[in-house]
């Protein structure tokens, strides 16, 4: 029995890949929720507390809470994702024995974030205008393994490389946002404070999935009566957005000791051009990021160490972007402890559940601290680990070289390789890190 590898193994990996075979998040982007080194050390909260220029992108009305007149920061935002994919092995009495890990990568993605902001003394009030620049929705990533054939490993031999598979994406979304807030302050009333923000972003981005198949000289060696049965395969798809976000927002100061902020993020509305590397021209359709409401808390105890804690939860209406996504709340927690040199310590927490499955939720913890620096700079630092387990098929189902001439076969013992029906069990395991320098006066 022979099997031929032609242009039909294109279009069934295609519809794999468009289906079910995807990295999760593929489809919607990654979402960035700390913009700041200071936000993201402290469970990327920022919809209560004051986290610099870029919280504005969560909740506008932040902007009330910096008192310098004028602040410029950047953010460099670096990302190592460890991810192990394994399936599941039994034995002859199908009993389940472990699993196995077949493949493994270990890959690093970087980002920039920008803001300014100016602080307008008014009579009685305070105008805070800004604008920022960060990415949305990211959608990079890589995944590579090797496709080997059974032959036996004696003597030190290596199972020969039937062909090289890669998946991966690259691209973001990115908003440039305007944001304005109005400041009423009475140090003598119970409400010490009140800020009103409002924010409108132009979302901008592109994106690119490819999905390849290479296969070695080896493998190509083996077909030398049928040459053509072995071809290298290829699918791109290329995705270009546009539109426009709403933000809105306030935050109630009750005296010196608490902060509570409310934020609203209106759906988002963007066009979606597209187009594969067999197609001539783009098409479009509309697709809806989704509505978001926050409530933030922050509290400033008594204590020896000046410290400030503040817990979040954010509604996520997911079902806006697909009715298959499931509606999930998010929360945040962090604490920071200014010591007696000035020197913080801060400390969070993040819980992310998945809006693709509602079985599927990150844990996060993170840690950073922050110093000053000569000319009016500051420099923060923070750092977040955090880990998230889900299942799905086989990226590159093991059908796709199922031709006798690739492996150690004996019609009468052996069975050429078949789809697994069983999904893998993939372990993500994600370190953040984050710098943010600011000047201000």
């Amino acid at each position: 029995m022979k099997f031929k590898i032609t242009l039909t193994l294109l279009l069934i990996f295609i519809a794999a890949n468009l289906s079910s075979a995807s990295l999760l998040d593929r489809d919607v982007g990654s979402q960035q929720f700390a913009f700041s080194a200071r936000s993201l050390s402290m469970g990327s909260v920022g919809i209560a507390s004051k986290q610099g220029i870029l919280s504005a992108l969560n909740n506008p009305a932040t902007l009330g809470l910096l008192h310098n007149k004028f602040r410029f920061t950047l953010t460099a935002n670096v990302t190592k994702n460890d991810e192990d994919r394994a399936y599941p092995i039994y034995d002859s009495f199908d009993s389940y024995i472990d699993d196995a890990v077949y493949v493994s990568n270990a890959h690093i993605f970087d980002k920039y974030f920008g803001g300014l902001y100016y602080n307008w003394n008014l009579a009685s009030m305070r105008l805070t205008t800004a604008f920022n620049f960060a990415s949305l929705y990211d959608f990079n990533f890589k995944y590579e393994e090797e496709m080997r054939n059974n032959e036996k490993t004696d003597n030190d031999n290596e199972p020969k490389k039937i062909a090289n598979n890669i998946y991966k994406g690259n691209g973001e979304i990115y908003a440039y946002s305007p944001e304005i807030a109005l400041t009423l302050e009475n140090e003598n009333s119970l409400i010490s404070s009140l800020s009103f923000g409002i924010g409108i972003s132009y979302l901008n981005g592109e994106n690119k999935t490819d999905s390849t198949i290479i296969f070695t000289d080896w493998a190509k060696e083996q077909m030398l009566n049928d040459p053509d049965s072995l071809r290298d395969t290829t699918y791109t798809m290329k995705n270009k957005y546009s539109g426009i976000r709403y933000q809105g927002g306030f935050i109630v100061g009750l005296g010196e000791r608490v902060n509570i902020g409310f934020s609203y993020t209106h759906k988002t509305e963007l066009t979606k051009e597209y187009k594969t590397n067999s197609d001539t021209v783009w098409a479009d359709t509309t697709i809806y990021y989704p509505t978001k409401f926050g409530i933030g808390f922050e509290y400033h105890p008594r204590n020896v160490w000046d410290t400030k804690f503040s817990i979040e939860a954010r509604l996520v209406k997911w079902s806006d972007y697909n009715d298959s996504y499931y509606d999930v709340i998010e929360y945040s927690a962090g604490v920071e402890h200014i010591m007696h040199n000035g020197i913080p310590i801060r400390l969070g927490f993040r819980y992310q559940p998945s809006g693709r499955d509602e079985e599927v939720t990150l844990i996060a913890f993170s840690a950073g601290t922050s110093i000053n620096l000569p000319y009016n700079l500051a420099l923060d630092l923070g750092a977040e680990i955090g880990k998230i387990n889900y299942n799905e098929k086989d990226l590159f189902p093991d059908s796709y070289y199922a031709n006798e001439n690739l492996w150690d076969y004996n019609p009468q013992y052996d069975t050429l390789p078949e789809d697994r029906k069983n999904y893998d069990k993939i372990k993500d395991f994600m370190i953040n890190a984050m710098a943010t320098i600011s000047w201000r006066f």
